[in-house]
């Protein structure tokens, strides 16, 4: 069942995958470098918003479902849902004032909208592992970059010149439309269930788990979207088109471990931890050295497919974009290996490299030079994704007493992969 969730899900991915970097093209080359930073500004506010506000509630829901615990889940449901959604729009006012651009603090409303129902429709995309096939989860990732690029589509060729409002309109619509689907498919799945077998557990248990688990997103949020954050603060428009571009585009190399990590936790969470450990240790193995390997062939020739691509305009994006795929894939790694912790219920333990390695770079910020700072902030994202990386490899004999992750794919892991590429 996980090599054919991991196969569902990695060619949903990777799908996803090609049409996101579709969109991504075409807004590039139809906003041009300042225009598109200006999207990607107003995105990643109502994003991060949206995902912070999560506070791990809906991957706790999840964990102690499959744990078959009895707890008031139709109330906690109803409850955590309205919290994500009024936390997400002060977290989006908020963070509206770490941008100085004039035309973002003019679309005020828009994003915090936009972030409200951005964050309906995150709070389903976790909740939706409730099911092991991610059947649904796959749906909602799927319609979400289709539904950008439909509406997208007629919006380029009628409305000229194009500007960034009308692509966040657009996608306004496209995740209120998921959020209801969302609605639709909890009430029709009845997902608050009610005759849980297991033993009853506290509502201050759950939380504890979602604040456990929250404090690892949290901390992985900071060191994925540090960067964007401080360019926003410190650079140029221009700047920050030319790094959002260039970060969006290199997430395509880790659609294989995204998928993998995302099967473990939907098939393991509260359930078999010596399974679990296997499938975490075997994951690992298959895609770490091969994307690797991958993200090398990228970086050398990423002049070439960058200007290729993109245009003469976004040339300056190459080197950040090398180096963001090598971090891509280290700490995509890292992701994968953390699921013996997030799926196992010690999520607390995923916190420790975490907090180790975002302590340093958070220091080194102040010190980064004012020219050329998107090179620099990439460049220091590989250094934390490979220090984070070393230091969850530690935690397996350090923490779990089980002997360090193999790197190297062993034979029954190819035969895996084969299973896998076959049902995919």
């Amino acid at each position: 069942m996980l090599l054919r969730t991991s196969g569902k899900t990695f060619m949903t991915t990777v799908a996803i995958a090609v049409i996101g970097f579709i969109s991504s093209v075409i807004t590039a080359r139809a906003l041009g470098p300042e225009g598109r930073g200006l999207l990607s500004a107003a995105l990643l506010i109502s994003s991060l918003s949206a995902n912070i506000a999560q506070m791990g509630l809906a991957n706790s829901y999840v964990y102690h479902f499959g744990a078959g615990r009895s707890f008031p889940y139709l109330r906690f449901f109803v409850l955590s849902l309205a919290f994500v959604g009024v936390t997400a729009c002060a977290l989006a006012w908020g963070g509206l004032q770490f941008s100085h651009a004039v035309q973002i603090h003019r679309q005020l409303i828009l994003i915090i909208v936009l972030a409200l129902f951005m964050s309906g429709q995150t709070y389903f995309l976790f909740l939706s592992q409730l099911r092991a096939d991610l059947h649904f989860f796959n749906i909602l990732r799927f319609s979400l970059v289709v539904g950008n690029l439909i509406l997208l589509l007629p919006v380029l060729l009628f409305l000229k010149p194009l500007n960034y409002q009308v692509i966040l309109v657009t996608q306004l619509i496209v995740v209120v439309g998921l959020t209801l689907a969302g609605l639709y498919w909890a009430r029709k799945h009845q997902v608050w269930r009610e005759d849980a077998p297991g033993p009853a557990v506290s509502v201050g248990r759950v939380l504890q788990y979602a604040f456990n688990q929250y404090g690892t997103v949290l901390l992985g949020m900071v060191m994925v979207n540090f960067d964007k954050v401080v360019l926003l603060n410190m650079g140029s428009m221009e700047e920050y088109g030319y790094y959002a571009v260039a970060f969006t585009t290199s997430r395509l190399i880790g659609s294989v471990q995204e998928s993998a990590s995302t099967a473990l936790f939907a098939r393991f969470a509260g359930k078999d931890i010596e399974e679990l450990g296997d499938k975490v240790r075997m994951a690992f193995r298959v895609t770490f050295l091969p994307m690797l390997s991958l993200a090398a062939v990228g970086a050398s020739l990423s002049h070439w497919l960058i200007v290729g691509v993109y245009g003469e305009a976004f040339a300056p994006m190459a080197l950040p974009f090398a180096i963001l795929l090598f971090e891509c894939v280290i700490g995509s790694a890292s992701g994968t290996l953390a699921q013996r912790f997030n799926a196992g219920g010690r999520p607390a333990l995923v916190l420790i490299p975490q907090a180790i390695s975002i302590v340093p770079m958070l220091m080194l910020i102040p010190f980064l030079p004012r020219d050329y700072t998107y090179i620099y902030l990439s460049a220091l994202m590989l250094c934390f994704a490979t220090l984070y990386w070393m230091i969850t490899m530690a935690l397996y004999p350090v923490m779990l007493k089980e002997t360090m992750p193999r790197v190297l794919p062993t034979a029954n892991d190819y035969r895996a992969l084969r299973q896998l590429m076959a049902r995919a």
